[in-house]
C-alpha cells in the first residue's frame, strides 16, 4: 500500500523507551519478515498504545500479507484515536476502493478532502466515487480541483478525459486522454479509455492500435478491452478479427459471471452452516463449509471456522489441518495459532501447544486467554515460575477473570 513506506519511516520518531520495537519492525519489514514486523510493532503499541505511527506500521504490514480486513480493522481503531490522522484515511478509502465499496469511501473521502485539501490523489478518488454515483457534476468539480494542484495527475487525466468522452465532449477529451497516455505509457487503462474514445467517433485505426497496446499492457484479461477492440476490428471491416476478440470478450465475461456465481453460492452455504450451528448440528455445518471451501479455498477465515468446528467435534487431525492451512495463509493471526496451541493440547502435544501459545502471545500481546492457556501448559510441563508469570499477565489484562486469578494462586501454591 502507498502508505506503508511513508508509515514505517515515521515509525522511527517513537518515544525514546518504545524506539528499539520500531527499530526492529522496521528492520523486519525492510526484509519481508512480516509476522517478525508485525510481533515488533504490536510490542511498540504494548509499549505505547497511543502511537499513531505503530497503528498504521501494523496495518502496513498485514495489508502486504493480503489481510485487508484486518488492515481495515486496525486502520478503523487508528481513526477513533485520531480521526483527523491523514494516512489512516487514504488507507482505508484505499482498502474500500479496492473492494469496490464506493459508498463507504465516499465519506471517509470527504473527510480526507476537507483535512487535506492539497492531495491530488485524493480528489481524483473522490471524484471516480461521484462519477460511479452518477453525479457528474461533482465529479468533474473533483477531477479538475485534482488537475489543478497536478497537471499530469493520471487518473485525474484519465477520469475526467472518460467522464466527458461518456457525455460527449469529444474536443475536450480527446487531449486530456492523451494526456494521460503521455504520463503513464505503460498503463493499459489509459490506452483503453483512449482507444474507446476512438471508437464513438468512428476512427477505428486509432481505436485499434489503443487497444491493442491496451491488451499488451495488462489488459488482456480485462472483458471490455476485448469488446471494444471487437468493435474497433468490426469498423475496419476484419470480420475475422472481429469474431476471435468476441470470443475472447464472451470467455471472459463467462469466467467473471462464474466466479460470481461461486461466490454468491459459498456465501450462501456460510449462511446455512451457520443456522446449522446455532441449531447445534456441528457435523452438517462442517459440511456445508467443506463444500463452501470448493468455491473459496484460499480463504482464511473459512478453514480457520472449519478447523474450529473440527475442534469442538474432536477431530484433532483434520482441525490441525485446517487451522494450519489457515496460518499459512494468514500467518500473523494471533487467534488462528491460539486455536492451533487448543488442538495441540488436547492431543496432549504440548511442546506443540506451547509454541502456538507463544506464537499467539506475541502476535496478540493484549490477549488474556493466550497468556492463561501458555500458563496452564507450562504449569503441566512443571514450569512453575513461567506459568506464573502467564497467569500475571493474563490476570493483568482481564482482572475480573475469576478463573485466571484462581490458576495463579493455584500455580503459586504450587512452588
Amino acid at each position: 500500500m502507498k502508505f506503508a513506506i511513508l508509515t514505517l519511516t515515521a515509525a522511527t520518531c517513537f518515544a525514546q523507551d518504545c524506539s528499539s520495537w520500531s527499530a526492529k519492525g522496521v528492520a523486519h519489514y525492510e526484509k519481508k519478515e512480516w509476522t517478525e514486523a508485525l510481533i515488533a510493532f504490536r510490542a511498540a503499541i504494548q509499549c505505547d498504545p497511543k502511537s499513531m505511527p505503530a497503528h498504521l506500521a501494523v496495518a502496513a504490514v498485514l495489508a502486504e500479507q493480503g489481510n485487508d480486513n484486518e488492515a481495515l480493522a486496525v486502520l478503523l481503531e487508528t481513526l477513533d484515536l485520531e480521526p483527523k490522522n491523514v494516512e489512516a484515511l487514504r488507507a482505508v478509502a484505499g482498502l474500500y476502493l479496492k473492494s469496490g465499496l464506493h459508498t463507504k469511501a465516499q465519506p471517509v473521502l470527504e473527510r480526507l478532502v476537507a483535512v487535506a485539501p492539497k492531495l491530488a490523489d485524493a480528489h481524483s478518488d473522490l471524484a471516480s466515487v461521484y462519477a460511479a454515483s452518477g453525479n457528474r457534476e461533482k465529479a468533474e468539480a473533483e477531477f479538475r480541483k485534482a488537475l489543478s494542484l497536478s497537471a499530469g495527475s493520471f487518473p485525474a487525466l484519465s477520469g475526467l478525459g472518460n467522464l466527458l468522452a461518456r457525455a460527449g465532449d469529444n474536443d475536450t477529451a480527446l487531449p486530456l486522454l492523451r494526456r494521460a497516455v503521455s504520463a503513464r505509457p505503460n498503463a493499459y487503462e489509459g490506452h483503453f479509455l483512449l482507444g474507446s474514445a476512438y471508437n464513438r467517433l468512428n476512427q477505428f485505426e486509432e481505436a485499434r492500435r489503443e487497444l491493442e497496446l491496451a491488451v499488451s499492457l495488462g489488459g488482456s484479461k480485462e472483458p471490455q478491452v476485448h469488446y471494444q477492440l471487437a468493435r474497433a476490428w468490426g469498423g475496419l471491416g476484419n470480420q475475422e478479427q472481429r469474431r476471435v476478440a468476441l470470443a475472447r470478450f464472451s470467455e471472459l465475461t463467462k469466467k467473471e459471471k462464474d466466479d460470481s456465481e461461486s461466490q454468491r453460492r459459498a456465501a450462501a452455504l456460510v449462511d446455512e452452516a451457520r443456522q446449522l450451528l446455532q441449531a447445534g448440528d456441528l457435523a452438517n455445518a462442517t459440511r456445508k463449509l467443506e463444500l463452501a471451501r470448493e468455491a473459496r479455498p484460499a480463504d482464511a477465515t473459512l478453514l480457520f471456522r472449519l478447523a474450529g468446528l473440527n475442534y469442538d467435534m474432536q477431530r484433532y487431525d483434520a482441525a490441525r489441518e485446517y487451522v494450519q492451512g489457515a496460518i499459512s495463509l494468514s500467518p500473523s493471526t494471533w487467534l488462528h495459532h491460539y486455536l492451533l496451541g487448543l488442538i495441540e493440547r488436547s492431543a496432549n502435544r504440548l511442546n506443540d501447544a506451547k509454541a502456538s501459545f507463544g506464537m499467539a502471545a506475541k502476535l496478540g500481546p493484549s490477549e488474556a486467554q493466550v497468556f492463561n492457556a501458555l500458563g496452564e501448559v507450562l504449569l503441566e510441563q512443571g514450569a512453575r515460575d513461567r506459568a506464573i508469570e502467564a497467569f500475571e499477565k493474563a490476570c493483568k489484562l482481564a482482572p475480573q477473570e475469576t478463573a485466571f486469578r484462581a490458576n495463579l494462586e493455584f500455580a503459586r501454591k504450587s512452588r
